[in-house]
């Protein structure tokens, strides 16, 4: 391309080389130690992507079994395959990359990595992220969770959404995908309030938007080695809320509820509010019947807290009216339809998601009998 002559000279524009995504994970990641990367097969990948979805798989078999286990928890699998085909039409697939990661030393079995690239999965491996064991959470599968945080250093996007295999996409997400609610040099992530103990309190991690950096990861990392900061925390998300402590006034967080502000004042909030719609905990739906309702119609993601999507009955009709739903449901949880009125859109998921990957084992059969 030629700009004219200038001092009899002709100027041009060399056309600006665009780096493959390998090299932009490299160079992002520079100051990143490897031992926090996650792998991806960048080779394959789309480089104009400025944000992903990212969900992880981070403990499949018995702990007491060695590494390089097949990764076999049949419910989490079945979760990371509705919620893949939740996804599809909610996500600008050019601009966002759609990854599901196996924390280190786990492997799929070959039809399963069929069925979760049938809705749209990049499989990766995400780095462990060791506690001593003084550190390590109570109630088992919490132990493995910390590796969620390794998300944070995914620092060749500009953020990143990590969604629980127990979360349904079921509204757009493009808008927040376009990592614009970061709006301040200091904001580090986005969250939506937890209802937690029967008080608005602490974030929820179950769906959680990263603004990434690499600096931001490696300071979280070293906490996890700190004596002096570091405790038995009841899980990850007990953890971050330690180290972005703004969601434990539940003064500001009412009025955030209340949509009349979306951070603590005075210029200095790190967690950005990124609204109920996109982190709709079920349990609501039972002990703030009123509230939720009336904020069901915004609801972009689903988090199935109480009862896990696969914890229900399977379902495809419409629930009954939150008006005839047993009153009881906080004292007896085995009452088939308590928190579990929004499962019929995970079982459609699912049902979705099993006939793509039906396809795809078909046409994998087909070519490896003709090889």
């Amino acid at each position: 391309m030629s700009l004219g002559v200038f001092d009899g000279m002709e100027l041009t524009i060399l056309p600006t080389k665009i780096m493959n995504w390998c090299e932009q994970v490299e160079q992002a990641r520079q100051d990143l130690s490897p031992t926090l990367h996650i792998k991806v097969p960048c080779t394959t990948m789309n480089p104009k992507a400025i944000s992903a979805i990212v969900c992880m798989l981070t403990d499949g078999v018995a702990e007491n079994q060695t590494t390089n286990m097949i990764f076999s928890a049949t419910d989490y699998l079945h979760g990371a395959m509705a919620l893949g085909a939740s996804l599809q039409g909610k996500i600008d697939p050019t601009k966002t990359h759609q990854l599901l990661l196996l924390r280190e030393g786990f492997i799929l079995a070959d039809d399963d990595m069929i069925r979760l690239q049938a809705v749209g999965w990049i499989v990766g491996t995400a780095p462990n992220v060791p506690l001593q064991d003084r550190y390590l959470p109570q109630f088992p599968r919490y132990k493995t969770t910390y590796t969620k945080i390794s998300a944070i250093g995914l620092s060749e996007y500009k953020c990143v959404m990590l969604m629980d295999a127990d979360t349904l996409a079921i509204g757009d997400l493009k808008d927040l995908l376009s990592c614009n609610i970061f709006t301040e040099p200091q904001h580090r992530v986005a969250t939506t309030i937890d209802l937690y103990g029967g008080y608005w309190h602490y974030f929820n991690s179950g769906s959680i938007l990263w603004k990434t950096s690499s600096k931001e990861m490696d300071r979280v990392f070293q906490l996890t080695k700190d004596p002096t900061w570091m405790k038995a925390f009841t899980s990850d998300q007990d953890f971050l809320n330690a180290v972005y402590p703004e969601r434990l006034n539940n003064t500001l967080n009412w009025e955030i509820i209340q949509r009349k502000v979306r951070q603590m004042e005075g210029g200095g909030a790190q967690v950005v509010d990124m609204g109920w719609e996109y982190n709709a905990q079920t349990h609501v739906e039972v002990q703030r019947s009123e509230w939720y309702e009336s904020n069901r119609k915004d609801v972009k993601i689903l988090h199935y807290t109480e009862k896990k999507g696969w914890q229900c009955e399977e379902r495809h009709t419409l629930p009954p009216p939150i008006s005839e739903m047993p009153t009881n449901c906080n004292q007896d949880k085995t009452i088939p339809i308590c928190f579990c009125r929004e499962a019929h859109l995970y079982w459609d998921a699912l049902s979705t998601a099993k006939t793509l990957a039906d396809q795809a084992l078909k046409i994998s059969n087909h070519r490896r009998q003709e090889t």
